[in-house]
Order: structure tokens, then sequence, then C-alpha cells
């Protein structure tokens, strides 16, 4: 958030064409814990301002080459310069030309010769009004995305949620209606597909209350040297089933047993269930998906790919976003709730994770990830 009242002391912009104006504007300035920046005519200021972005800029109107006036007029025209708040130095007391002024897009003037305590007022007064429009701005982006996410929580709870509701008490009501007439595979058949769409809201639900409770700052990493091998068996234990059951082939590394790293470790399992979910989910039979271990000095690289389809260049731009609805399908009707990856960035950046990826359309992804290891010393301090 651009705000003028941040940690480094606001930026003022002098535009001035005789130079001992600028020198006493500079230090009458400085000495209020002003950063000072400056150009000696209209056309030197339009250029610097490509680069600079001051808070305010206190501007002559009688200048040769370009006046104040069309020095203005440019700022106001130019989306990155337009909402700085231009303040006039003139001699000009006339009505005409402080109305001038303001129709150019100045927010004020100060009359020549000044006097330093009215400048310094003016010069604070409009650099608070900065921060407050810039603030109301911030908040207004920030109320303009929580509407968004509200509109897709609802959607969720319009479609994705709703129709699994509309199937478990259509198949409930079946069986109510031809209670004792109903053959016990149909009536397994039917508790098999409610189990499903429970398993399915109940996924939507967690995933929605997981991605708030990391955005909202409930979920903070309680550290711990933890060995590797623990989560990779548990791992191996959740997801050997499924990739039976799909008919690909799982293939994870073997942690050697006192390699630990520093972590969170119910977080990292987290995250590494995720992308191992995504892989199998979207992985047809005869594939393989793979978890690999690689050991660096101060950090283990762990891989996760996958032989599935791979991202479009459109998928990669909303891949890591909330509710993203990519083009890839589950191969096996699985449930997808669009927060999967969302939760593996958020927790990465959590856990202080490097993540990168590659992938390839048609030939699959690799997900690695930069996982702090445990140092020797600190193994030996806590033994």
């Amino acid at each position: 958030m651009q705000n003028s009242m941040r940690s480094a002391s606001p930026l003022v912009f002098l535009i001035d064409d005789v130079v001992q104006n600028l020198q006493v504007l500079s230090e009458a300035l400085r000495q209020e814990g002003f950063r000072i920046s400056g150009a000696g005519s209209g056309p030197a200021a339009l250029r610097i301002l490509k680069q600079v972005k001051p808070d305010l800029i206190l501007c002559d109107i009688m200048m040769p080459e370009m006046d104040g006036y069309e020095v203005a007029r440019q700022l106001k025209v130019n989306p990155e310069t337009q909402e700085i708040p231009l303040i006039f130095l003139t001699a000009r007391t006339e009505s005409e030309d402080i109305l001038k002024g303001f129709a150019a897009g100045g927010v004020d003037y100060v009359t020549k010769p000044f006097n330093t305590a009215e400048l310094i007022a003016r010069v604070k007064t409009h650099l608070e009004l900065k921060q407050a429009r810039d603030t109301i701005a911030e908040n207004a982006r920030h109320l303009a995305a929580l509407n968004q996410e509200k509109d897709q929580i609802l959607n969720i709870a319009a479609h994705d949620l709703k129709n699994p509701l509309a199937s478990i008490l259509l198949m409930a009501e079946m069986v109510q209606i031809r209670e004792g007439h109903l053959a016990p595979e149909k009536i397994l058949d039917y508790a098999n597909n409610i189990y499903q769409d429970a398993n399915r809201m109940l996924l939507i639900i967690t995933n929605l209350l997981d991605v708030n409770k990391i955005e909202s700052g409930r979920i903070q990493p309680q550290w711990q040297n933890w060995p590797l091998h623990e989560i990779f068996t548990r791992l191996r234990r959740e997801y050997q089933p499924l990739a039976d059951q799909k008919e690909i082939l799982l293939m994870l590394s073997e942690p050697a047993q006192e390699l630990n790293v520093k972590t969170d470790p119910l977080l990292l399992f987290q995250l590494l269930d995720n992308l191992i979910s995504n892989a199998l989910k979207f992985s047809s039979a005869g594939k393989q998906v793979w978890l690999r271990l690689k050991e660096e000095p101060e950090s283990l690289l762990l891989e996760i790919e996958d032989q599935g389809p791979g991202f479009s260049p459109e998928d990669q731009t909303q891949m890591f976003q909330k509710f993203a609805r990519l083009s890839a399908q589950p191969t096996g009707g699985e449930n997808s709730t669009g927060l999967g990856l969302a939760i593996v960035q958020r927790l990465a950046q959590m856990l202080d994770i490097d993540l990168v990826y590659t992938t390839e359309q048609g030939k699959g992804t690799c997900f690695a990830l930069k996982v702090p290891r445990a140092l020797e010393k600190e193994k030996t301090a806590e033994a």
C-alpha cells in the first residue's frame, strides 16, 4: 500500500527555475524531516517524475519553457502521477490566477515570498490528506476483494455444496419410499454414493476453513526438528491404497532414520498431502507419481512429480488463487475444490519453504520444495 506517512520520511519534489528558491525550500523542508528531490524546469521535472514518485510536489508557476500550469496538467493526465498532490508557489494573488491553478490540478497554493511556518503547515496538511485518501483507496480494494471472495463462497454453497446435498437427500428419500423393497446391493450402492457425496462436502468445508485459518493468522508454525521418514511413512500409508485402486505407480524415497527437518510436522504433512493428492487425482491408470528426496547442505529438496495433464499457460496464471477453476479434471471422479494449491502456497510461505514448479502440457508437473533441515548443532543441543 502506498502511504505518504510510511516509515521512510515523505519525499517532497520541488520544481523551480531559480536555484536560490530551491535551496531555501530544501533547507526549510529538510529541517522538518522531509526528503527532498527536485528539478530546475518543467520538462526536466516531467522526465525525472517518470522514475521518481514523490508524496507531494511544490511547483513554481512562472518558469521559462513550460509554466507550472502546464506541468500540472501533464501530471494529472498521467495515471502514474495524477494522484500526487501539487501545491503551487506563486507571486500572483489574483483570483483568476488562483482559479487557473486549481483548474490545472493544484490542490493548494502558497504565495511568494512565502512564510516558512505556513508552507510547512500546508505541506503537512496535504500529506495527511493523501495518507487518508490512500488508506480509503486501499480499504476499498480490500473490501472489493472480500466481496468477490464472498461471491465465490456463495457460488460454492449454491453449486458445489448444493449438488451433493441434493443427491444425498434424493437417495435417502428413495430408501424411505422403497423401504423393504430394495435389494441389499442397491442399499449398499446408495450408502456408498451418500458416503462419497458427504466426503465431497466435508472436503470443501475443511479446505475453506483451512484457508481462513491460515490467512487470519490463527495457524502459527510450531517449529520442531522432526524425522522426515515419519512424514513419508504416513504419506505412503495414506495414499498407497488410492494409487493401487487407480493403478498408478506411487514411488516415495526412503529418508534415513536420522534425517531431520526443521518444520512444523503437521503443516508440512498437510502441504505434501495436498500435492500428492493432486498428483494422484489428476493422473490416469498406468502413470507414475514420485516423491523424491535430494539432500543439500542446509536444506532438503523434495520433488513431487506426476505424469498428469500438466498446466496450460492460462491455468498457470491462476493456479495458486483461491477457488481456481482449472482446465484439468480428476481422472477418477474425485472431488476438487479449487483450494488445494492456494493452501500449498500459503503453507510454503509460513514454513519458509522455497516452492517452484515446472510443467508441460500432456506430460506432467513437478513441484520442488526446499525445506530447511535441522543442522547437526541443533540436533545435538536437543539431545
